[in-house]
Order: C-alpha cells, then structure tokens, then sequence
C-alpha cells in the first residue's frame, strides 16, 4: 500500500497536485483541486506556493491514515474520546427540520436506556442497538408507531455521525425493526393541516399534481380515483364515486376549498384533473419534489393525502362512523387506526410541553 504526492503541470506553468494510491494491488488517481498560479492578477506568491503544498502534504497523510485504518477495527485516538450525548446536542443544535424534536425524544429514550449522560461512540455496538429497539418496543411506554418513529430518528443520528467520521459503520445496519401493533397503526406519513396550508402556498411544477393532490386532502380520494373523476362525479356539490380498491361508494360534500380546487366545471364526462399522459411515476415524482420544495422532511404519496382526511376529520370533531362513511370502509375496525394515531398526536403534545422545575 502506498500513497504518493504528485503533480502535473499546468498551461500556464503552475501545477496540480494529485495523489497516487496503489492499495491491493491496483492503482487509482484522486485530484486534490490544489493548483498554483503562475500568471495573471491571481499569482501565487511564494508563501502562497509553500502553503498549498502544505495542505496537499496533509491530505496525503490523511487519505494514508484512512486506507490504513480501513478494513480494520482501528479509529483514531480523538474520535475513540467523543461522547455520543455531547455530539448528539450538538446536531440538533443545528438542525431545523420539523422532526427534530423527535429526534431529542428518541436521544432522551436512549439516554434513559444507557442510564448515564456519558457514551463513547465506540460503544455504540449492533448488540446495544438491537437491545434498544427491543427496550423502544416492549419496555419504554411507548405504543402505536412511536417505537419505530423513534428508531428511524435514532437511525438519521446514526447516519449522520457516520458521514461525520464519527463512526465507521452504521451498528443498525443488519436490524431489521417488527411492529407487533402495525395492524392497529398508520404504515403511511400523515400531513398537518398546517402543512397542507404550507403546501398550498408552495410552487408545484404541474398544477394539476398540486390542485388534485389537495383535493385529495380534503376528500380521501387516491391517485387511481383521481385518474377517473369526471364532472358527471361532481353531483349538487357532493362527490359520488366509488373507490377503485374496494368498489365501495363515497358519498361527500364538498366543501368550499375542494369546489375552489376543481376550477371550472366542463362537461359530464370531461375529467376534473387532467392527467393523462402523466405516469404514476412522473406524478409521484413531482409530488416528491413538491414536498422537498415546501421544506416538509416527510415521504408522501397520494394515498397519504387519504389518510391526511381521516385524521383531520377525526381531529375536527367528527365520530368514527361518520369518517369510515366517508372513507368508504365497510366497518369502523378499519377506520380505529385513525383515532389511534389522532390519541397519540395527543399524548406527544402533552409529552412535549415545555419542562420547568418546581
């Protein structure tokens, strides 16, 4: 194994450094972006020159470093010292994205797990991980899908401080995590009605992707039933269609917002969205880019928009008959997933109100 320092040279007489790695027997080239000026307004001095050459000097020495250590069980001395707790801070310190307090909720439930504020990373093993979970699941209080909200939060930490050069391997990365009540939750990301508003205000690339998306919010509608609305549908503004999973009917009103979404009505057998000649794939595709535009850290689908509606309105009021009616369920079971997830938003907004001591 060997890595060498080396140059080429430039047009205009200055000179690039690159290194030369030969490591189990075959040899590649990484170019640095270190280059000295000879000519022009941007002239490298010559303490410029010895500078730069420093620096080339040092990323050799690291690259070297990093092929030594790798495929071993060696980490630096100063990254063996890093106490997970302190670096754990000081990420969410930074981090401005919508689950971050859930990311200090899952820290927290770690914490309470290890019993003390001090972790080497070096501790952080496959065996601690899977006995996490396994506390996450069965013994931390916790119920529905905030086990395995927690364990993906937990598992975005991980990967962070692994792009970090905190941790070598990511210790989750043969867990496979299995939620004894998933039948009683929500499989799919459910969107606040906040974040539909944010939606509503965010450009989307293809209007009829954002107006039937919202519709959707607002009538439990999915991608497939979108594809086949006609104005013949739109019956004294109500929604009369069947699903195309089930064939059961759904009957609606429609409020002033769906009605505002539709535009113009055309003819009976006129689709209300256009999206023809759009494949599922480019649909979800630019909804993905929607969201990512509209600064909203969730996967969402057209079917999260059907669960979107549930929910809110579950959480506006309505009993668990009247929303499988509109869901088009043939029975409440199906429709308690809902008023589970609306009791846990519940019981993590009493969790996270703020603490004081007394």
């Amino acid at each position: 194994m060997s890595v060498k320092l080396r140059t080429k040279k430039l047009k205009d007489g200055g000179k690039s450094y690159y290194l030369d790695i030969y490591h189990n027997g075959q040899r590649s080239y990484e170019f640095l972006g270190i280059k000295t000026v000879m000519k022009g307004p941007s002239k490298d001095s010559t303490e410029s020159k010895k500078e730069k050459q420093r620096i080339a000097e040092a990323r050799a020495a690291q690259k070297e470093i990093e092929i030594i250590s790798g495929g071993s069980n060696y980490t630096p001395k100063h990254i063996q010292k890093i106490n997970f707790f302190d670096f754990s801070e000081m990420y969410l310190k930074d981090y401005l994205k919508k689950d971050g307090r859930m990311i200090e909720a899952a820290v927290k439930k770690f914490k309470d797990f290890i019993g003390r504020d001090n972790l080497k990373v070096t501790d952080i093993t496959p065996d601690l991980m899977q006995r996490f979970f396994d506390y996450l699941t069965h013994n931390a209080g916790l119920s529905g899908e905030t086990p395995h909200n927690y364990i993906t939060r937990f598992k975005k930490l991980l990967k962070a401080a692994k792009n970090k050069g905190i941790i070598k391997e990511l210790p989750t990365a043969d867990i496979r995590f299995s939620n004894p009540n998933k039948g009683d939750t929500l499989s799919k990301e459910i969107l606040e009605i906040d974040e539909i508003r944010l939606l509503y205000n965010t450009y989307c690339g293809n209007d009829a992707v954002k107006r039937s998306f919202l519709f959707c919010c607002y009538t439990g509608l999915g991608l497939s039933e979108i594809r086949r609305l006609t104005w013949g549908h739109i019956k004294k503004q109500r929604l009369v269609i069947n699903r195309s999973k089930t064939d059961s009917k759904i009957d609606n009103q429609l409020s002033s917002v769906t009605l505002s979404l539709m535009g113009d009505p055309g003819d009976k057998d006129d689709l209300v969205f256009d999206l023809k000649g759009i494949s599922d794939t480019a649909v979800n595709k630019n909804l993905k880019n929607w969201v990512k535009r509209a600064d909203i850290d969730k996967k969402i689908t057209y079917y999260c928009s059907r669960h979107s509606f549930a929910v809110l309105l579950l959480m506006n009021g309505a009993n668990l008959k009247s929303v499988a009616d509109a869901m088009g369920h043939s029975s409440t079971k199906t429709t308690l997933k809902y008023l589970n997830h609306v009791d846990r938003l519940k019981d993590e907004a009493i969790n996270n109100l703020p603490s004081f001591k007394v």
